[in-house]
């Protein structure tokens, strides 16, 4: 019974595959083989013929083969060795007429008006081919009236042509403190300085600079030569960028060389160091900022991003609060005749963002003193903020309340009024009836016994 039933089973599977062959034949039998013919590419054109590299433009082609029924049109567009483009277009029956719209890659070292290779691959149902070209395509670059290179902090910097259809666009002269910088190259920008994606964008894609829509990376260029960056140059033909800067010399202030300390309850940026007198210094990055207002009693701001210090050469702390926007000489001599120290109360150093009297009884500390600093013989001058509601100060020799100078013995300006003329005997400096709170340069000549106040606008 067993046998029997392998012979059936046998029986079965042989009747099956031949029935698939016998299907497999007559399937080959019935499809249509068509004669080997040639192909025609009867006409075919770029509209527009000359056209900006990342324009849209559009391929037509009136194509036949009387003998044997076509397939597709292929198209490759090429321009110094790069291909700009490439298409295939459907084409079917024995004669049709194709059009397709496609872009153009805007791609780096693509020529101003170059002859745009276009090369055209037609082939019927049995693969029988036929080659043609366009002439006469023209490609053409676009040239920028500024760009935008656009930091991964938000900061714009506008790029600018060198020249009248030049593909290199450079930055003003900056004072950036890096070596290296990731961005993105806008053509657009928004009126909150917002990269505008409906203009031409270089971004980063695939490890290459190319344009990109909001999913491109930032491009990151570095010039590790530097310390910081002085020039940026964009090369719109090559996709590449180049940074210009210089290193820091020992005058520059550059905030990385400044210690943490804490004074008077308060956080500032301490750098001990030596200036000389008529010593110009560069400022970088947030200490370029003019909310800073530099010690008016030993600087003086020479352009944005440079003071020029006044002082005699010495060694000196200068305490930098981020807070105040405040920087604030400590002379290393704090004692006469180098300087006068004036401790109490109402007096303050200058400040944009937060103008108030911050001294107290006490030395040791920045705030809690002003240094009048020795300008001429017997002369010695500090720009203050000074507090008409609560003045009440003296100056000293020194930290150890030498010599004091006693307001009796003074012809005083009119912010300023005696011991005596309030009916006390202390000495003390104080606000005269109808002062009013600012700035002030203040004078005191111990020679002539004379002190002059003038009004000071914050540079």
């Amino acid at each position: 019974m067993q046998k029997n039933m392998k012979s059936i089973y046998k029986a079965i599977m042989c009747g099956l595959c031949s029935c698939i062959l016998l299907a497999s034949c007559e399937e080959e039998d019935t499809r249509k083989v068509f004669p080997h013919s040639t192909p025609v590419i009867e006409s075919a054109a770029i509209n527009p013929s000359t056209f900006s590299y990342g324009d849209s433009v559009t391929i037509t082609a009136k194509v036949s083969d009387p003998t044997t029924p076509l397939s597709t049109l292929e198209m490759k567009m090429i321009v110094n060795d790069v291909l700009v483009a490439q298409q295939s277009i459907r084409t079917a029956g024995n004669s049709t007429e194709v059009s397709s719209k496609f872009k153009v890659a805007y791609t780096s070292e693509l020529p101003e008006d170059a002859s745009v290779e276009v090369l055209l691959t037609l082939t019927n149902v049995e693969g029988d081919q036929t080659t043609g070209t366009i002439t006469g395509v023209k490609g053409k670059r676009t040239y920028y009236s500024k760009l935008y290179l656009v930091l991964d902090n938000g900061q714009v910097i506008t790029l600018t042509p060198e020249a009248l259809k030049s593909d290199k666009y450079k930055s003003s002269e900056l004072k950036l403190k890096a070596n290296s910088i990731r961005y993105r190259i806008a053509e657009k920008i928004t009126t909150d300085n917002q990269i505008d994606f409906s203009g031409h964008v270089w971004g980063s894609k695939s490890g290459a600079v190319q344009l990109v829509d909001e999913t491109g990376d930032y491009i990151t260029t570095a010039n590790t030569s530097i310390d910081y960056i002085t020039n940026i140059v964009f090369d719109n033909y090559k996709f590449t960028t180049s940074l210009a800067g210089d290193k820091y010399n020992p005058n520059d202030l550059v905030i990385d060389n400044f210690g943490d300390v804490t004074a008077s309850g308060e956080a500032f940026k301490k750098l001990s160091r030596t200036f000389e007198k008529d010593q110009e210094i560069n400022l970088f990055a947030d200490l370029a900022s003019t909310d800073i207002v530099y010690d008016l009693n030993y600087f003086v701001r020479t352009a944005d991003d440079k003071i020029k210090f006044i002082g005699d050469t010495g060694s000196y702390d200068l305490y930098y609060s981020e807070t105040r926007k405040v920087a604030i000489i400590d002379p290393s001599v704090r004692e006469y005749p180098n300087v006068l120290l004036a401790a109490g109360e109402g007096l303050g150093y200058p400040s944009k963002v937060k103008p108030g009297a911050h001294t107290t009884w006490d030395f040791n500390a920045p705030l809690q003193a002003i240094v009048f600093r020795k300008v001429a013989a017997d002369t010695y001058q500090a720009v203050v903020y000074f507090d008409a509601s609560k003045a009440n100060f003296k100056p000293f020799e020194n930290r150890s309340w030498a010599n004091e100078k006693k307001s009796t013995n003074f012809t005083m300006p009119s912010i300023l009024a005696k011991d005596t003329d309030l009916g006390k005997t202390d000495g003390n400096w104080y606000a005269a009836e109808g002062a009013v709170s600012g700035n002030y340069k203040i004078t005191i000549n111990l020679a002539t016994k004379v002190v002059t106040a003038e009004s000071v606008t914050l540079p």
